[in-house]
């Protein structure tokens, strides 16, 4: 992972000499560096491009995982295609005997001949590409921009537009997009403490506009692609350009697309099912392996909390990367309160099962607390359970970085609940109502799960590989019948499963012998309540916010901030102190078109609750 910056504009500079026209963007190129420092602290390197009635100036900040001579912008042959890209392409090498081309830098090079041979049909081009990506290539010779997003979105993309400055950018980081002040990222990279307000101070339009450095900031949303021709064209509508190159509503229609025949003998379609998963699973977690496992690979691990998901992962880490020649013990990592919370044990079961080399680090409520501000500033969120869960992660990333400093690349567990059912999917009202959702939580991951666990990592500059995310696999789970997915209702499959109403049965019964029953058949916990204890006032991670935000604001004080925000009003004083920081942060209040409108916020279906997260759903007690 890395991090990458574009920015097109009307011309406004002479370019009788690069280094004065370059001059002219140093302020813009310095404070972007030190923005997206932590995503490549390793090399940076930029293009300043000046045709016709336009500037280009592209930017990449990189994070060094495979060899020395990488350097962006990547660059055909001819110096008339040039590409920025924060990401993996795993299937690279089936993709240069394809195209018979090889690469000379990295997996990422692929892109330019497949651009080069695809480029009257983008859609083919990004449905080629394996991997977690996200990317900005202009082409010279046809003054054409293309910029893509993986269909996940494992990997972050922001895009604003200045209508006065005729300014359009893309970046992997929403802080480069904004007008915060220079030294916040400065504290923040240095890991000094910072001082937050309890409230946001109202900024008016004028000081605003003063301050901004785009205005109009939108997501990028995964599966997205801008393809169009720059010459003569006004750059304040690129975005109305933006198509779909896979949509999961049309290929996996919900209505029609219900597939396996529940007549047929429903052990033997099980037994299919789940060798296939296994299947697709261990081949993406060996493709996400292979250019690591050669003597000039940076150390890589996995994080462990002792889940099923993060488990499973684990275990075909650890088999797959001994049958490709790796002679280490894998690392693995976990996080708690203290050595006796949840995850921890069982976290330690799976190490010794596996015979991983695992490490356990702790943190206090107050480092806790403390860390919240730079979560928020990393993670560009105010939304409630992405802070709560991104606190421990952020904190067992940077022990991580601190103790094992040749560490760069970490392998995670998500995506897995929301293919597989997470624990409120159970009270679906019918199995349409079910696939519904699984297709909007697969569609949104990006804002929550995915953009915890990749900026948490890339805050301590370490690249996070999610296998669960591969398009293989999440195409065939998607394609499954929702009877194979839901669990705790009575149907035909559960009388002849016997499935307990466990949740993601079906990835259970693909691993079994991989991992201990105890752990196979553990009870999920969710992330940011398993590293807890259960004393609420001095280990409960969740309760201790709760705590600390109730105290924080009065009933008076709460009522006129929270009064404040027209957008996601927060409805509790712990999403008010979420938000409040953020503003700080972002330069937003209530103003339309600020970056305040880039957050999602979680919410789960068919529940009463006030408490948005995984901990608050009632379906074990009343199961």
């Amino acid at each position: 992972m890395c991090g990458i910056f574009a920015l097109i504009e009307e011309t406004k500079v002479d370019p009788k000499n690069e280094n004065d026209v370059l001059n002219n963007y140093k302020d813009i190129i310095d404070s972007v560096v030190k923005k997206l420092n932590h995503r490549g602290p390793d090399s940076i390197g930029n293009k300043l491009i000046i045709d016709d009635n336009k500037t280009l100036l592209m930017l990449h900040t990189r994070l060094k995982i495979n060899g020395d001579n990488s350097f962006q912008p990547i660059v055909n042959n001819d110096n008339t295609v040039y590409l920025v890209i924060n990401g993996e392409i795993f299937n690279w090498k089936s993709l240069e005997q394809e195209l018979n081309y090889k690469c000379k830098q990295s997996d990422c090079e692929i892109i330019i001949p497949l651009y080069e041979k695809y480029k009257d049909n983008i859609p083919v081009l990004l449905n080629k590409l394996k991997g977690q990506f996200s990317f900005f290539l202009y082409d010279l010779r046809n003054k054409y921009v293309l910029i893509a997003r993986d269909p996940i979105g494992v990997t972050p993309l922001y895009v604003g537009y200045h209508p006065t400055l005729q300014r359009f950018v893309v970046s992997s980081e929403l802080k480069c997009l904004t007008m915060e002040d220079k030294t916040v990222c400065e504290e923040i990279n240095n890991q000094k403490e910072l001082e937050i307000p309890c409230c946001n101070k109202n900024i008016d339009n004028k000081d605003k506009d003063k301050r901004s450095f785009v205005d109009n900031i939108k997501i990028f949303y995964p599966r997205k692609y801008i393809y169009t021709s720059i010459k003569d064209k006004s750059i304040n509508n690129l975005m109305e350009y933006s198509k779909e190159y896979m949509d999961f509503y049309n290929e996996y229609n919900v209505l029609t697309n219900l597939s396996y025949n529940l007549d047929t003998d429903i052990l033997k379609v099980r037994n299919e099912i789940t060798t296939i998963i296994k299947d697709k699973l261990t081949n993406s977690v060996k493709s996400q392996l292979r250019d690591l496992i050669n003597s000039d690979s940076p150390d890589f691990g996995v994080l462990l909390s002792g889940g099923l998901d993060s488990s499973v992962i684990t275990s075909l880490v650890v088999s797959l990367a001994k049958s490709m020649g790796y002679n280490k013990k894998i690392k693995t990592f976990s996080i708690g309160i203290n050595k006796d919370v949840p995850d921890l044990i069982a976290a330690r079961e799976v190490s010794k099962f596996l015979d991983t080399d695992h490490h356990e680090f702790y943190f206090t409520i107050k480092q806790g607390l403390d860390a919240i501000p730079s979560v928020i500033w990393f993670a560009e969120s105010y939304d409630c359970t992405t802070i709560r869960a991104s606190t421990p992660m952020f904190l067992i990333t940077k022990s991580i970085k601190n103790k094992f400093p040749n560490i760069k690349v970490l392998f995670s567990g998500e995506l897995s609940d929301e293919l597989l059912c997470y624990l409120y999917g159970a009270n679906a009202p019918s199995e349409l109502d079910f696939q519904i959702e699984t297709i909007n939580l697969v569609s949104n991951v990006h804002l929550f799960d995915c953009l915890r666990s990749n900026k948490m990592c890339m805050a301590n500059s370490i690249e996070v590989r999610v296998p669960f995310t591969d398009i293989d696999f999440v195409n065939y789970v998607l394609k499954l019948h929702p009877k194979w997915k839901l669990f705790g209702k009575e149907n035909e499959i559960d009388k002849i499963l016997d499935r307990n109403k466990m949740e993601k049965h079906i990835l259970r019964d693909a691993f079994k012998g991989y991992l201990p029953d105890s752990i196979l058949y553990r009870k999920k916990e969710q992330f940011s309540d398993g590293v807890s204890g259960f004393n609420k006032e001095n280990d409960n991670w969740i309760d201790a916010i709760t705590l600390f935000c109730e105290k924080k604001y009065n009933l008076y004080d709460y009522e006129r901030f929270r009064n404040k925000y027209t957008y996601n009003k927060p409805d509790t004083k712990e999403k008010l102190y979420y938000r409040n920081i953020f503003c700080q942060f972002f330069n937003s209040t209530s103003y339309k078109n600020t970056s305040e409108f880039t957050v999602k916020m979680w919410e789960p279906k068919w529940s009463n609750t006030t408490d948005p997260s995984g901990r608050s759903q009632t379906f074990w007690e009343k199961n």
